[in-house]
């Protein structure tokens, strides 16, 4: 077997990359998906109005590796992060449909890191997870998410903490559908999704928080959320950062974090979130209803009721969702 025939035998992962002003940190981004020991990848990019010069550095690199990295051009403008990843994301779906052996799709940042083996490790627990579920459902393929953590860096790739879910006091075992519901553990820039999982979520509802958000409800909700125990991603935080590391609302919010945001007195952000939370537990039930059972529906109320509960309702309801 030749290495072309050995590299067409891996799944395919086609990598989404929305790039917005990007130009300072992404050809190291884009240096190190090249450099993946995983080797059959796809890379979609799409420039979302950049002022910089992002959108002749991506077209550089397309035209060096033009098998691998394609370009989309469209006429919709400045989308923002979450529709840009999702238009990606439909038709990074469309590829994967039409591949007739398994296939799967990567989330990427433009300004961070990867390490050599992200897409490697992620795949491996994927498919994982995947015979898992095929042992337990045979009537349908299950939406699955594989996620890792990450280590913080600043600008200048300096470490600022070896591991993000320690920085922010978040449990990635705390994956089931109620936690999810008000603090979501999933970095986007990690995750690897399946088909199954695309299918079903896509497209993102303007009513979600972030997309990472979205795909960890209805992976938690109707298939596998698993966290893969490696850093696998140099997450660079600055100025620009559309969710940084320090900010832990909207992205996540942990329970040590809700203390300290609420004091003695309804916090802004904290309401914000609860505002946030509310309008997607909303978006969730309408898509949804035909698939979701009473307790779900409970729980989607409830969420939808926090931001006019009263502070220490808030607090005890808070507490309740994410045992």
């Amino acid at each position: 077997m030749t290495d072309t025939q050995a590299a067409t035998q891996l799944p395919l992962i086609v990598i989404v990359l929305p790039v917005y002003n990007g130009a300072r940190w992404l050809g190291e981004q884009l240096d190190s998906i090249i450099a993946q020991t995983h080797g059959r990848w796809l890379l979609l990019l799409r420039d979302d109005g950049s002022t910089d010069n992002s959108n002749d550095l991506i077209a550089q690199y397309a035209l060096v590796d033009s098998e691998r990295i394609k370009v989309t051009q469209d006429d919709r403008g400045n989308l923002g992060a979450a529709a840009s990843f999702s238009l990606l994301m439909e038709k990074a779906l469309t590829i994967v449909e039409s591949t007739p052996e398994p296939a799967y799709v990567a989330l990427a940042d433009q300004d961070d890191v990867w390490a050599p083996e992200k897409l490697a490790v992620c795949l491996q627990r994927m498919q994982t997870e995947e015979q898992l579920a095929a042992a337990t459902s045979a009537e349908r393929e299950t939406p699955v998410l594989i996620h890792s953590d990450l280590r913080v860096v600043d600008s200048a790739g300096q470490v600022l903490a070896e591991s993000l879910l320690n920085y922010q006091g978040l449990d990635a075992d705390r994956h089931d559908f109620s936690a999810q519901l008000l603090s979501n553990t999933v970095t986007g820039c990690t995750a690897l999704l399946n088909r199954a999982l695309l299918r079903q979520a896509l497209p993102v509802p303007t009513g979600a928080m972030m997309h990472d958000w979205w795909l960890s409800l209805v992976a938690s909700r109707f298939g596998r959320l698993r966290c893969v125990d490696r850093v696998l991603v140099d997450y660079r935080q600055h100025g620009a950062n559309t969710i940084g590391a320090r900010q832990h609302t909207p992205g996540s919010l942990s329970w040590k974090t809700f203390l300290k945001l609420f004091q003695l007195r309804k916090s802004a952000q904290a309401q914000a979130l609860f505002e946030g939370s509310a309008a997607q537990a909303l978006a969730f039930e309408q898509r949804f209803a035909d698939q979701l059972n009473e307790a779900d529906r409970t729980l989607l109320k409830q969420v939808q009721r926090m931001p006019d509960l009263g502070l220490w309702r808030q607090r005890l309801m808070f507490r309740q969702l994410r045992r």
